[in-house]
């Protein structure tokens, strides 16, 4: 019983950065005093590790919070139309620095569904990086047009897409949706990515 006291004061003293307590500071027949030393030790250690990891929180959203300005690039793509889709995102920063991309399969779907899915996704990742400016871009002729109100809307299951992309996009201070041609260096990042995952999953 003695070592596995002697085994958790040293784990807990590792953890919170002091040296380990000499062998003799431990005492050999006040088993209780043992147990309540190891024990403030522990409740000690848990609570510097919580206080690190709430300080990581704070110093990763001031981080957050230095980029004023991201662009963002998203497609999304289905090989059936409707059949398998997958769907991507890449973010920069101002100096074209790529902070995020990523990319997922998601089931059947059109090929207008999976761009406005991963716009919606590309939207949720962004607010992580800032509130501020936001500047996405897409291929998808007819939803950038959708979204910023320049065609009318009328198929019904595209209706909710608009509308939740809409409310997103309220989060930033700042936001675009425009359009690119898919020659465009970053739509075809992001294009390759959604192959990608197709690829890989086998469609």
């Amino acid at each position: 019983m003695q070592s596995l006291y002697r085994s958790l004061m040293r784990k807990y003293c590792s953890i919170i950065g002091v040296a380990a307590l000499a062998n003799d500071s431990l005492p050999r027949r006040k088993s209780r005093s043992a147990v309540f030393l190891v024990s403030v030790l522990a409740i000690y250690a848990s609570t510097f590790l919580f206080e690190q990891s709430v300080r990581g929180d704070a110093l990763s959203s001031s981080h957050r919070e230095v980029l004023k300005e991201i662009m963002v690039y998203t497609d999304g793509a289905a090989r059936g139309n409707p059949g398998p889709a997958a769907i991507a995102y890449a973010i920069f920063d101002h100096s074209d620095r790529c902070l995020e991309k990523d990319h997922q399969t998601i089931g059947n779907r059109t090929n207008n569904e999976a761009e406005y899915e991963a716009l919606l996704w590309a939207l949720d990742r962004a607010e992580e990086f800032t509130g501020e400016s936001a500047k996405f871009h897409s291929d998808s002729e007819l939803m950038v047009h959708q979204v910023n109100g320049v065609y009318k809307v009328k198929a019904e299951h595209l209706k909710l897409y608009v509308e939740q992309a809409c409310e997103k996009a309220r989060r930033f201070r700042h936001f675009k949706l425009v359009y690119l041609p898919r020659e465009n260096p970053k739509i075809q990042l992001v294009d390759s990515l959604v192959n990608e995952a197709l690829d890989k999953e086998g469609f």
